[in-house]
């Protein structure tokens, strides 16, 4: 935290290795979460890379707090995918997670175990799409974005151990949904 700290002074100065640095350190999970999120890769470069145009714009008034700068991304991140979403007249669409978290080395021994698990991502997808809306959003940024209980209460507006009961709530569901189904993960 204190590396952190230190490298958003550097950057409110105007050190450009600093700024370089906040772009590699958090432009991978921004980019995924905005991804996950509009399922489009022209789309999601864009916002990313408007996510930190707005964020610097705005570091000369930034003020750390509880939250870490990644949090700080997340919450410009997801209101620009709000704006988005706005802009198009539509709501987000469901996303297949498999495309999400596909492995960048395809290490299954064989194709047909491949496709199985291929459906069966997509079918975990469609089901957390099942979840309600502030459960599936708990999950997204928790599990998906890898976002911490601290991050993700703090863009949710909920304390970490209500955050931490509304996961708990979501699990359990999406549990009792894939026994149903028969999907064993």
């Amino acid at each position: 935290m204190n590396d952190e700290v230190e490298l958003i002074a550097k950057a409110q100065r105007g050190e450009k290795e600093a700024l370089n640095t906040l772009v590699i350190r958090y432009w991978q999970p921004i980019y995924r979460l905005i991804y996950y999120k509009i399922n489009h890769t022209e789309d999601a470069q864009e916002l990313t890379q408007e996510t930190f145009f707005k964020a610097f714009r705005a570091l000369p008034r930034y003020q750390q707090a509880e939250a870490s700068f990644k949090t700080y991304l997340g919450r410009i991140a997801l209101n620009l995918v709000n704006d988005f979403w706005r802009k198009k007249g539509r709501s987000p669409q469901v996303i297949d997670i498999a495309e999400y978290q596909e492995p960048l080395i395809d290490s299954s021994p064989n194709p047909d175990e491949a496709a199985l698990d291929a459906e069966q991502q997509r079918e975990i997808g469609r089901l957390i799409a099942l979840l309600p809306d502030e459960q599936r959003q708990a999950v997204e940024l928790r599990i998906i974005a890898g976002l911490s209980v601290r991050e993700v209460a703090r863009i949710m507006g909920k304390t970490e151990p209500a955050l931490k009961m509304l996961q708990q709530r979501a699990l359990k569901n999406l549990r009792k949904m894939f026994i149903e189904r028969g999907i064993q993960k």
